[in-house]
């Protein structure tokens, strides 16, 4: 049986330490590796994380598609993707399997994962976390706008999101969170591996159907906020009248389609440069083979 690497990235964005802490925490309390499973660790952005901030010239997390055609090492992110791929991507010095990017959120997303399109390889990793600790997934897919993640520059990957928390702010209970995943990867690997588990036939996702900005006036400033109704309620239902914003007089513009959707990223500080209020998504039941799942993890 061949040793499986997985590479789990923290500190992708530099204001974002609840998870540099907890990789820095099981590193030194676990073993590298363990069921035929071999962790890697490495900070996303060092420098940005140096400093607190999110990025230094470009966002990290959408700098990866840019490494197929920009050499241009004079931005640092493009410089750092360019590395992480050589170094662990799958055809690198130290080739990975598997990527790991673990983010955090000031949005109330609780904990949850986040997929970039529609991998069989990234289903069956999702299917053994929703199955293992019943989180929510959110496929990010279709957004010409948003492009370059991490994850996809893996053969499998994906993001584990948890939120709400400041940024540059620990929190125990959310370190404490990361390190529960972290440590029951392998376990769960292997339980699947040997089939001491079965995966639910359907996977629960809810795809991305867009996002939207706070309202403007014309000469772009914000003419009104998230409203109070919709603070803090990721994943709740919206129906077409249920208030989204309030402007400065109180009035509320509400959500005027026809089709119920679910949000997430509700009011997420980061996303306010990209001109996102939140983001749109849709129940979706997704089918998994074990049997696919099965021979992956072998």
């Amino acid at each position: 049986m061949s040793l499986k690497k997985i590479l789990i990235v923290s500190g992708t964005h530099g204001n974002e330490i609840n998870p540099v802490w907890a990789v820095n925490q099981f590193s030194k309390q676990k073993n590298t590796i363990d069921k035929n499973i071999e962790y890697k660790y490495i900070i996303g952005n060092p420098l940005a994380f140096e400093r607190g901030s999110r990025y230094i010239d470009n966002d990290l997390n959408r700098s990866f598609n840019a490494t197929k055609c920009n050499r241009d090492n004079s931005i640092y992110e493009i410089k750092r993707a360019n590395f992480l791929i050589e170094k662990f991507g799958f055809n690198g010095i130290d080739p990975c399997d598997i990527a790991i990017d673990l983010h955090t959120t000031t949005a109330n997303m609780g904990t949850s994962i986040v997929m970039y399109g529609r991998r069989v390889k990234d289903f069956c990793l999702a299917a053994l976390l929703q199955h293992k600790f019943g989180l929510p997934i959110y496929l990010h897919e279709k957004d010409l706008k948003q492009t370059g993640f991490l994850v996809e520059a893996w053969p499998c990957g994906l993001v584990i999101e948890i939120g709400s928390v400041a940024q540059n702010f620990y929190d125990p209970k959310i370190i404490n969170r990361f390190l529960i995943i972290i440590g029951s990867l392998r376990d769960e690997i292997n339980k699947l591996k040997n089939k001491q588990i079965k995966l639910p036939k359907d996977l629960v996702i809810y795809a991305h159907q867009g996002s939207i900005d706070y309202p403007r006036e014309k000469n772009g400033n914000i003419n009104a906020l998230i409203h109070p109704e919709r603070m803090n309620q990721d994943w709740r239902p919206i129906k077409k009248g249920d208030p989204l914003f309030v402007d400065m007089e109180g009035n509320t513009k509400p959500y005027t389609g026809e089709d119920t959707i679910w949000p997430v990223f509700i009011g997420e500080v980061a996303y306010k440069e990209k001109n996102i209020a939140m983001s749109f998504t849709k129940k979706e039941l997704v089918s998994v083979s074990d049997y696919v799942c099965e021979e992956f993890f072998t």
